[in-house]
């Protein structure tokens, strides 16, 4: 079976987290059609979410109805009704993974799902992040009513139970009234039965009092085992739960140096299975039309903002963007160029952006040969501004976004060409790559010049 990454956009090959490239089938016809999702259970296992979750928020995503059924003798069944191409339903996987699966802080797929106070809360297994999941999209109300288990990949039960009150057998207004009676009896006996009714009376009540107070007692020191007996399974429970918890990790722990080992040995496999089966989905080129139909939306969103959107809005806005239309990170990284800086970008306009830029190229940290296939790729989008190609290089360097050494491998032993630009770029940069060369030279002779000073 095919595997892909969680979530797909991450195109690194040696991604050690995957999941079964999800799988969907166009059922019946006219109002009956449906679309069935083959290996629900295989995608639901492997980002370890109950596949009620991921069925239900197909549902919201796609607005339309959704059911998730697993009986003896059928098997698992997720539908969505209605005709739905594999690639939406790709995509909408991808946004839910974002929501519900990855981290926000080291963005891995190690989240703990669970429900606290009503909140939809993550643990992160990887960085030991703790905070809030989405609770305001509809799929929390979901959640919240059928929480997961305590393996996070099905649905938990909701325990209610209550105490009964026993009622005695007889209220003290009851025996108060039947003494009554009593004493009105007496009224027609002479004075010594009186008497002796009056002493059998009270010995009554003495007999009472000393056996509510023995039952009392009896009742407190029960309360008090029982109190003892909770406290003692609580505190077993508690440690059952740190001893699962430390052999959880153990097991995690052998189970990642397996894999690893075993993905180098699968890797050549996986290479030859995902050129087949990603014919039928292919990244945005930077050129393509839906490209620039992205780049026309997020200038409208950035004008929204007055011009000056934050790093976080922009930077969310952007990430939406490439989960929907399916682009690589150099491709994100050009359309951030091309949205801030428009046609003319020089090495001014770069640095007055920088923040927002370092914000696209941190998340993750891009190397530096997507970095400079970025600007190369809008060098050739937009020939006029190849005066002010080297200085917008020397930002780059400034910024910290390209290292000198990669610099120099990737313009000067031709490790891009054939990358669009790079010829053009190449030529523009040989001031720059003269200046870095030279000051390279500079350092080495002062090095060279210390270690004759300490001799």
């Amino acid at each position: 079976m095919a595997m892909c990454n969680i979530p797909s956009t991450n195109t690194d090959p040696q991604y050690r987290y995957k999941m079964p490239r999800l799988m969907a089938k166009v059922e019946g016809r006219g109002n009956g059609i449906k679309t069935c999702i083959v290996n629900m259970g295989e995608v639901a296992r492997a980002i370890k979410r109950p596949p009620q979750y991921v069925t239900k928020f197909f549902g919201n995503d796609l607005g339309a109805q959704s059911t998730y059924t697993n009986k003896e003798g059928e098997g698992e069944r997720s539908i969505v009704r209605g005709a739905h191409q594999v690639e939406d339903l790709r995509t909408s996987l991808d946004k839910f993974i974002e929501k519900y699966v990855c981290c926000e802080n080291c963005h891995l797929p190690e989240i703990d799902m669970f429900i606290k106070k009503g909140i939809i809360q993550g643990r992160c297994n990887a960085c030991g992040w703790q905070g809030e999941l989405d609770n305001v999209d509809k799929l929390a109300a979901f959640i919240l009513k059928n929480p997961p288990d305590e393996s996070g990949m099905a649905l938990g039960t909701v325990d209610q139970g209550g105490k009964r009150s026993k009622k005695p057998k007889g209220s003290k207004e009851d025996k108060n009234a039947d003494d009554d009676d009593e004493d009105d009896d007496d009224h027609s006996g002479s004075g010594k039965e009186k008497k002796e009714k009056k002493d059998k009376k009270e010995k009554k009540e003495k007999k009472e009092k000393k056996k509510k107070e023995a039952d009392d007692s009896d009742e407190d020191e029960e309360k008090e085992k029982k109190e003892k007996k909770e406290k003692k399974e609580k505190k077993e429970k508690k440690e059952k739960k740190e001893k699962d918890k430390d052999k959880e990790k153990k097991e995690k722990k052998d189970k990642k140096e397996k894999k690893e080992k075993k993905d180098k040995k699968e890797k050549k496999d996986k290479e030859e299975e995902d050129e087949d089966s990603d014919k039928d989905v292919q990244n945005l080129a930077y050129d393509d039309d839906q490209t620039k139909s992205v780049i026309v939306v997020l200038k409208e969103f950035v004008d929204s903002k007055g011009g000056k959107p934050s790093k976080g809005d922009f930077f969310e806005e952007l990430r939406m963007q490439q989960l929907a239309k399916v682009f690589d990170n150099k491709v994100r990284l050009y359309v951030a160029f091309e949205v801030l800086c428009g046609n003319s970008m020089d090495a001014k306009a770069l640095s007055g952006v920088s923040s927002l830029i370092d914000k696209v190229i941190s998340s993750p940290k891009l190397p530096t040969d997507e970095v400079l296939w970025a600007l190369d790729a809008y060098l050739q989008a937009n020939p006029g501004v190849s005066k002010g190609f080297a200085m917008m290089l020397k930002t780059a360097y400034d910024e910290d976004w390209a290292e000198e050494k990669d610099i120099l491998s990737y313009y000067k032993d031709d490790e891009g060409v054939g990358e669009p630009g790079f010829d053009e770029a190449k030529k523009l940069a040989a001031p720059f790559l003269t200046w870095l060369e030279k000051a390279e030279s500079d350092d080495d002779d002062d090095d060279d010049d210390d270690d004759d000073e300490d001799d």
